[in-house]
């Protein structure tokens, strides 16, 4: 580039485009993580192969856009490099579907599906992404002695770009417009910025993105259903038939089955629902219960339904699921029913209630409890709010083959530091014992009296041969995946 072209160069130009830049990385990344989200899950593993992806995807792009801007003109090297970001990004929103997909079906492990999903979808953006900011220093540099200077300032303002994103992005964007509008404004956003520096390369780049586009609208999408975005999770809505061929309507919240219901009766469509109704038989005419784990209410629809008497507390992090099961799945609005919209350990810890049944349903995608409400502190603070004579019925997944069940297991001794009367029923008791099946756990206070149909029939004994998991180490996910 030739110096009078340099000293011409508006610097509001490169700052706009290195700030812009900055904040669509991180509203990528963010959204990255939720279109994975409904295939692979949002544990731990998921976040972690995208933000490694990404960071070492970037890394490799400061180093390539370091080297070409010494090589090449930067101006149109910059204008180039908006324009293939812009592109990348658009190809991203394309082929996620049919990627994550196949990915899901070729891939159980959802260590290497998160790491391979990441690779192909968000490695190449992010190579762009990571080019940008090298490439504009290179532009603003007019002399070595401003050297420490520019770097500074570009740093700076990419900085500050990236936190505007992240906090827009996840405060207003995605709740507000869903994942694939999200992808699809990133994408339009970098391809517009490159006409600020050529609008030759702006018309050829935009060209190609208006085809991406097209291909976009066209290509099938893969869920039937409404679908929705929330600040927490992905959601599907749809309806199909169970295996005896009956109507259902299902909640899909990421990569799980959340709930599911009945058209045409009002019926519990899953087994460890139906099992809940123990809830009778260990505490007689209880009046208020708590539900930590709301989705769509099956069960607390199901004690209005009922009970004349029975107060329903309902505890749902996630506001808009409830909102949702009012529309979707008949809650009904009803005196006796409170909903509350915050973390279920948040709510035992600073509750002044008291309850005589507690119910324990949440789960952060196909078989992970939420690391929080696993603890023995979490199960102190829930039997600081269940009456003497109260219940806590916990739904858990888990294999019962001897090498599958380290979760299970400390989860148990976890409770047992909090109760000292832990019974666990199988809720399907014909399913092979290495088959991924639905327990329940029940813990209480007194001794806890069963049918002689569920001593002989449902109840376990589990070794206990696990660690007591503890708010400093409760590595959840490591247990569920070495169950398998």
């Amino acid at each position: 580039m030739s110096l009078s072209n340099l000293l011409t160069l508006k610097p509001w130009r490169i700052y706009t485009s290195v700030g812009l830049s900055g904040a669509c990385v991180m509203i990528f990344e963010l959204t990255g993580a939720r279109m994975i989200g409904p295939y692979f899950g949002t544990s731990i593993y998921v976040w972690t192969n995208v933000i490694g992806v990404i960071l070492a995807s970037l890394s490799l792009g400061y180093y390539i856009g370091g080297h070409k801007a010494d090589e090449q003109d930067a101006h149109h090297l910059l204008a180039s490099c908006l324009g293939a970001t812009g592109l990348s990004v658009l190809l991203c929103l394309v082929i996620h579907d049919i990627v994550l997909r196949n990915l899901a079906h070729l891939v159980y492990d959802p260590r290497l599906g998160g790491l391979c999903a990441s690779l192909i979808l968000f490695a190449l953006p992010s190579i762009f992404f990571g080019s940008i900011s090298p490439i504009a220093t290179r532009l603003m540099l007019k002399s070595l002695d401003e050297t420490g200077k520019v770097t500074g300032k570009i740093g700076a303002i990419s900085t500050i770009g990236s936190l505007i994103g992240t906090f827009v992005g996840g405060f207003i964007l995605i709740p507000y417009l869903g994942v694939q509008q999200v992808m699809l404004s990133v994408g339009v956003v970098m391809l517009l910025l490159s006409a600020i520096f050529s609008m030759q390369h702006f018309l050829k780049y935009a060209g190609l993105g208006i085809i991406i586009v097209a291909l976009y609208c066209i290509f099938p999408k893969g869920a039937r259903g409404e679908r929705f975005s929330t600040l927490y999770n992905d959601v599907l809505i749809y309806e199909t038939t169970d295996e005896l061929g009956d109507s259902i309507r299902i909640m899909q919240v990421n990569n799980h089955i959340g709930s599911a219901q009945y058209l045409h009766s009002d019926d519990l469509v899953y087994p460890y629902l139906r099992q809940f109704r123990i809830d009778q038989q260990l505490v007689p005419n209880f009046t208020n219960t708590l539900t930590i784990g709301g989705a769509a209410c099956s069960y607390p629809r199901e004690l209005l339904m009922q009970y004349d008497d029975v107060l329903v507390d309902v505890i749902e992090i996630d506001g808009e699921l409830t909102e949702i099961a009012h529309k979707h799945f008949d809650l009904p609005y009803s005196s006796r029913l409170n909903t509350y919209i915050q973390d279920g350990r948040y709510y035992v810890q600073h509750s002044k209630k008291t309850y005589d049944v507690i119910y324990i349903d949440a789960f952060n995608d196909l078989r992970s409890i939420p690391f929080q409400l696993t603890t023995q502190e979490f199960f102190k603070d829930v039997g600081r709010v269940l009456n003497p004579n109260g219940a806590v019925i916990i739904n858990a997944l888990s294999s019962l083959d001897d090498d599958k069940t380290d979760m299970i297991q400390a989860l148990l001794n976890s409770i047992k530091t909090a109760f000292p009367y832990v019974k666990v029923l199988r809720v399907e008791p014909t399913l092979p014992i290495d088959a991924l099946q639905s327990l329940c756990i029940i813990a209480m206070r007194q001794p806890i009296e069963l049918t002689n149909k569920q001593n002989e029939e449902q109840e376990i004994n589990l070794s206990g041969k696990s660690l007591i998991l503890s708010d400093d180490y409760a590595p959840v996910e490591r247990l569920v995946q070495k169950g398998g």
